[in-house]
């Protein structure tokens, strides 16, 4: 596999990574009541929730998200080294890792709800359940800005000015929002964290751009 190709694959595992999770996080929702559980969720609501089992498409929608999870990690990894790797490349994939790491605990809480529906699990054990889960995806945030920071460095190491300071802008966005209001601002910046990866693997995939050459021209007298 030659380079090009290589990085039209892993370009295109970033944008597959913000499409799986998204349309699976969509179809569970809509298909699934216990994915509609919040930590302001009432003992009624979750009752409700609880008392029938998941469906079939409850399921495929947590399929997909599992599968963004290993879409990410090749981009994560891809996107390091493109912008020159070093002790900055380690550090975003740590970060890139953990966050990967988090997010499938979350997504496993989340199935084991889903399974036990309709099968007698109790509303206070519920509850606890998906308290867990919401702190657990509030946690990804605070990785996600950690592999930003990171990255963003390496790519304005790399004289890539916009990658660079779009991905510490989204970082330091994220990061307001977690402390100002995880049902509000926090939750639009992981929309930020998606159009980031979604930008990243498309201008890291093109490559750097080469500088203009200035060509001077003499007139003779």
């Amino acid at each position: 596999m030659n380079e090009r190709t290589q990085d039209r694959l892993f370009a295109g595992c970033g944008i597959a990574f913000v499409v799986l999770d998204l349309v699976g996080a969509i179809i569970a929702m809509v298909a699934g009541k216990t994915h509609d559980l919040t930590i302001s969720s009432t003992p009624a609501q979750v009752a409700h929730a609880m008392a029938s089992p998941a469906s079939t498409a409850v399921w495929i929608g947590s399929y997909l998200e599992f599968l963004s999870v290993g879409a990410f990690l090749a981009f994560a990894v891809w996107a390091c080294a493109k912008l020159g790797g070093g002790l900055l490349g380690a550090i975003a994939r740590t970060a890139a890792t953990g966050y990967a790491t988090v997010t499938i605990a979350s997504l496993g809480v989340m199935a084991a709800i889903a399974y036990r529906a309709g099968h007698g699990m109790g509303v206070q054990l519920a509850t606890a359940l998906v308290t867990l889960n919401e702190a657990l995806y509030v946690c990804t945030w605070f990785l996600s800005a950690f592999f930003l920071v990171a990255a963003g460095a390496l790519a304005l190491a790399q004289m890539r000015r916009a990658l660079g300071w779009s991905a510490i802008g989204v970082a330091v966005l994220t990061l307001i929002g977690a402390a100002a209001s995880v049902d509000g601002v926090g939750q639009f910046s992981v929309m930020l964290w998606f159009a980031w990866i979604v930008y990243a693997s498309i201008a890291i995939a093109r490559g750097k751009r080469a500088p203009a050459r200035t060509v001077a021209v003499t007139q003779s007298a």
